[in-house]
């Protein structure tokens, strides 16, 4: 799923435009190739046409949420990596994640460096 040049591809899925812009910059800067998606519907459209190595999705969007978004695109491309992003950390959502399968989760806010050692224990915990 890489590109040529080994860049590991990233989806990143919030319904917060500017939480999208900071983590595609962050992750742009580290050496990922990014895209970005508001909408969870998007986001699935967007697996469904390209492979991604990590797919980062925000837990609570309207019509579509994080675990929503897990579950259509996991059934499309089973081998990604899967990462909630949220801002609503209760233990519940988080043993909820944990239990579904995601490779890792990240509490809003977050340092350049939580986010890269959160994206990089993501994709080691790959299947």
């Amino acid at each position: 799923m890489s590109l040529p040049g080994g860049k590991q591809k990233v989806l990143v899925v919030d319904d917060a435009g500017e939480v999208v812009v900071l983590c595609v910059n962050m992750l742009q800067s580290l050496g990922y190739a990014v895209k970005g998606a508001n909408r969870g519907d998007g986001a699935v459209d967007l697996v469904r046409k390209e492979p991604f190595d990590l797919v980062i999705v925000d837990y609570k969007m309207p019509e579509m949420n994080g675990f929503q978004v897990f579950e259509q695109a996991r059934a499309i491309r089973p081998d990604m990596a899967f990462m909630l992003l949220t801002g609503h950390g209760s233990s519940d959502v988080v043993e909820d994640a944990t239990e579904m399968g995601f490779n890792a989760i990240l509490l809003k806010p977050f340092t350049r460096e939580q986010l890269r050692t959160a994206v990089g224990q993501a994709l080691q915990g790959r299947t």
